[in-house]
């Protein structure tokens, strides 16, 4: 397995090495080693059309999707609009917005643990704990943000708030790396949009603000190097066409656009994969693998894809997965539906589709089933 690299919200585990003893003394007991047992979609629903959000999940093993596998597991809905999902150690967490809630899974039976209200007394409050966003870890802690303003660090074992960090307006994407908290603040796209530094221990904040932070949604860490996806601007009428969105590297004082045309991302090993499907475009989608330390672009061809919203990247075993809305077609044209269920595609390292399957209406978030499971030797 390669050296993971990143930092960052949409990596939705923590990754470790093993290694198996090989001497005379060979023994049966289990050793650890990292897999990935399947794929987690999120659907954010549809509020206005009173559609739930739902987590997806396709099963390597069996290789068989279920649509809404949290409702079929503990009997109820996740409620309005879902919105990230994480498995980290033993659990699997889902943030839905609309709910105010983070919903604690078991990660190998995906029964409901837990619910931990973000505006109850005990995390945030009414005001700070409102529509949580993002979640990422790291150590005991899972960190989430709210449109609050604000990002909690909660106990993954008590589900108490350890801690809460100020961040700025309408925060989304959220990473931690070597202390550090990382905020993509977008102020829902309303010009004052900036990314929060914030040390973990002393909560000193730095809070950077630039002509080319317009939107940001997701954040990455790679060494001191900050990348975050930016959604840009809408231009005027008629078309209201999406602007400046692309992938932007703050190193140092400097920030810079390193990747144009981008609307989604994800990072593996020292790669960033992004899709660009802006609002207003016309001729189809585009797909782009940058390495970081070449700092080279090179356009990819992902067959089958008619709206992409989500991309993932399974950290064990390379394969890329893009998540899709379906698409409806009216007397004014063709556009995604919103009410439709989307469908996900999945391809290899060369980019080769291996196969589909079907997840909720509105997909938004891709993570991965992976962790450390412990396997016994044949000799």
């Amino acid at each position: 397995m390669k050296k993971q690299l990143w930092s960052l919200a949409v990596m939705s585990v923590a990754l470790f090495s093993a290694c198996v003893s090989n001497n005379d003394n060979r023994s049966n007991d289990p050793y650890p080693v990292v897999m990935t047992n399947g794929v987690f979609v999120i659907g954010s629903g549809n509020q206005s059309n009173s559609i739930p959000g739902s987590l997806s999940y396709y099963d390597y093993t069996s290789q068989t999707a279920t649509k809404d596998i949290f409702s079929s597991v503990n009997g109820q809905s996740l409620g309005m609009t879902a919105n990230d999902v994480l498995r980290y150690g033993d659990k699997v967490y889902v943030v839905v917005d609309g709910e105010n809630s983070v919903f604690v899974l078991n990660a190998k039976t995906l029964r409901l643990l837990h619910r931990i209200n973000m505006t109850d007394i005990l995390m945030l409050g009414e005001e700070k704990g409102v529509s949580p966003r993002r979640v990422t870890a790291d150590g005991d802690n899972i960190y989430v943000s709210t449109y609050g303003g604000y990002v909690a660090a909660i106990d993954t074992v008590s589900f108490q708030k350890k801690d809460e960090y100020k961040a700025g307006s309408y925060p989304e994407g959220v990473a931690v790396n070597r202390g550090y908290l990382y905020v993509a603040n977008s102020d829902y796209g309303n010009g004052n949009a900036s990314i929060s530094v914030i040390n973990l221990s002393t909560k000193a904040t730095t809070e950077i603000k630039n002509e080319n932070i317009r939107n940001p949604q997701e954040i990455a860490v790679a060494g001191s190097d900050i990348y975050y996806l930016d959604w840009g601007a809408y231009g005027p009428a008629p078309t209201y066409a999406q602007e400046h969105a692309g992938v932007y590297l703050i190193s140092g004082d400097n920030i810079k656009q390193i990747i144009p045309n981008a609307t989604g991302m994800t990072c593996y090993d020292t790669k960033i994969y992004t899709f660009n499907d802006p609002y207003g475009a016309t001729g189809g989608a585009s797909y782009t693998v940058y390495d970081i330390y070449s700092g080279i672009s090179i356009p990819i061809d992902l067959k089958d894809i008619d709206s992409p919203a989500a991309i993932g990247i399974d950290p064990v075993t390379g394969y890329l997965f893009v998540a899709s809305y379906q698409m409806d077609t009216t007397e004014w044209g063709t556009s995604p539906s919103y009410t439709k269920d989307g469908y996900v595609n999945f391809y290899d390292s060369s980019f080769t589709k291996k196969g589909s399957f079907t997840c909720g209406v509105g997909p938004t978030r891709i993570a991965f089933n992976t962790g450390v499971e412990y396997v016994r030797t044949n000799y």
